[in-house]
């Protein structure tokens, strides 16, 4: 999930649809049985039957893979709070078993409750089976985009053949009915909400469809689902990327750590596109693998969810900066198959690119935003992702949620995934809700910010709302520890 730009795939369509349970006729909500996690014992887990489409109950059902951490001081449990880590396709359970990052006064005080949404982890996955030889991901004329688009369409029919009818089912709408399932099974008339990237736009339809059932909602690295249109998206993903390889360039002449310290980190960037795009630069674990412009852009992206690593951005650069200048006859790196994420993404987005004009459009629309890195891989994965399907059940609109709704939205100026601008628009559309700005790079804010994270527990513990254009202060790597020194994890898309 994360490091490499992918989609595509998979289609030798042999695999049978699965088998899937009917869903339970009770009058009263299903229960859920709880037993130990086995890779955590002081957690719990257990499965809850949810109907694929509630509309239509003759598809059946599929079981749902849920955990909880209860509070630990059970005394003063203020209640329940449900976590999702975006992606989208992120583990709920393991978000969970993480305690998704939340600080010791919030898990002192509620119970952390997640789940994998349906085709994810334990929730019925997504099967795709296999396809023939992938095309470029980055078409050059119109042929290769067509070539593009067709193999994205068997990967949507494989998906769906080798999945089931579940696989038309798997956005926002879905997840928001299957939370409030689970919400019942556990006996909570009211729940809070704590979100991250992908997983801010389903809380949003949470709170859209069951605005009374939700206490208070914090949503950290804030989607925002009025963007319409694969050029305006894809702008605002290169705009953020550019604006956090900016935060690295002011603090690369300030520290040790940075390897290209003592030249300019934008001379660097700009040197290495010009390389990437004659053809003479190879991939650092590879000589024979041509290097693009978009591989230094997802080397950027990478490395700038946390600035943790900021080093190791600034060693790949000083390695490729030594190379020697020859060509590389290399192949365009091809897309790989994520169905998951197809099928989560394109049921909630719309990004009509009908043509390989339509895409060089784009292209051109995105350097103007981005003018030293281009294209942002991560945005671009998305479009991708969706040629070839039909359009989002639920696509891009203003927000539904109404102002009874207490939402506070953190943003960070440097988050390269779910952008600042993202963050104001919905600020701005959700009436009385709060928005505290992290003046810092990374993805997400509360785990990186000891001040954002001081604000969102003060309105999780204590009902304080944040005061009127509250910020903090960027943090800057510390490399102090030997363990600071590890390379930041892997990170999820949005």
């Amino acid at each position: 999930m994360g490091r490499t730009a992918g989609f595509a795939a998979a289609a030798a369509l042999v695999a049978a649809v699965p088998l899937v349970s009917a869903p339970a006729q009770a009058a009263s909500p299903a229960k859920i049985t709880w037993k130990r996690c086995a890779d955590d014992h002081s957690a719990q887990c257990g499965t809850l039957t949810v109907p694929i489409d509630r509309a239509r109950p003759k598809l059946g059902g599929i079981k749902l893979a849920v955990a909880r951490a209860k509070a630990t001081d059970p005394q003063h449990r203020l209640g329940t709070i449900f976590v999702n880590p975006g992606g989208p396709g992120g583990s709920g359970i393991d978000f969970v078993l993480d305690r998704a990052g939340l600080s010791r006064e919030v898990r002192k005080h509620y119970d952390i409750v997640g789940f994998d949404p349906r085709g994810v982890g334990g929730s019925h996955p997504v099967k795709c089976g296999k396809l023939g030889k992938a095309p470029a991901l980055y078409p050059q004329n119109e042929a290769e985009f067509r070539k593009l688009k067709s193999y994205q369409g068997a990967l949507y029919k494989a998906c769906r053949k080798n999945t089931g009818p579940m696989y038309d089912h798997m956005g926002a709408t879905d997840f928001a009915r299957d939370m409030d399932a689970v919400r019942a099974a556990i006996g909570e008339q009211r729940i809070t909400y704590y979100g991250v990237s992908y997983g801010t736009w389903l809380g949003q339809r949470y709170a859209e469809l069951f605005p009374g059932r939700l206490k208070a909602m914090v949503v950290d690295g804030t989607m925002d689902h009025t963007v319409v249109g694969a050029s305006r998206f894809t702008s605002d993903e290169s705009r953020g990327l550019e604006a956090a390889y900016a935060q690295f360039a002011r603090w690369c002449p300030t520290s040790k750590y940075c390897a290209i310290r003592g030249k300019n980190p934008w001379k660097v960037l700009d040197s290495l596109m010009k390389r990437a795009a004659a053809g003479t630069l190879h991939d650092i674990d590879s000589s024979k693998i041509r290097l693009t412009p978009a591989g230094i852009a997802q080397i950027v992206r990478t490395t700038m969810y946390d600035p943790i690593a900021w080093n190791e951005l600034s060693e790949e650069f000083r390695e490729l900066s030594r190379q020697k200048a020859r060509k590389v006859k290399g192949a365009r790196t091809a897309v790989s198959p994520d169905g998951r994420f197809a099928g989560i993404m394109c049921s909630d987005w719309t990004f009509p690119v009908r043509s390989y004009k339509d895409l060089a459009g784009m292209w051109s629309a995105n350097r103007k935003a981005a003018p030293h890195l281009g294209t942002s891989p991560l945005g671009y994965e998305a479009v991708v992702a969706c040629l070839g399907r039909p359009g989002g059940a639920d696509r891009q609109r203003p927000s539904r949620i109404p102002a009874s709704v207490p939402v506070v939205v953190l943003g960070g100026i440097g988050d390269p995934a779910t952008v600042y601008p993202w963050a104001q628009g919905v600020n701005r559309q959700v009436t009385g809700s709060s928005l505290v700005t992290y003046q810092g790079a990374g993805h997400g804010s509360y785990g990186l910010s000891p001040c954002v994270r001081k604000s969102a527990d003060a309105y999780l513990l204590a009902g304080t709302r944040p005061a009127a254009g509250a910020h903090c202060p960027p943090v800057l790597p510390d490399y102090s520890s030997q363990s600071a020194r590890r390379p930041a994890p892997e990170p999820l898309r949005f």
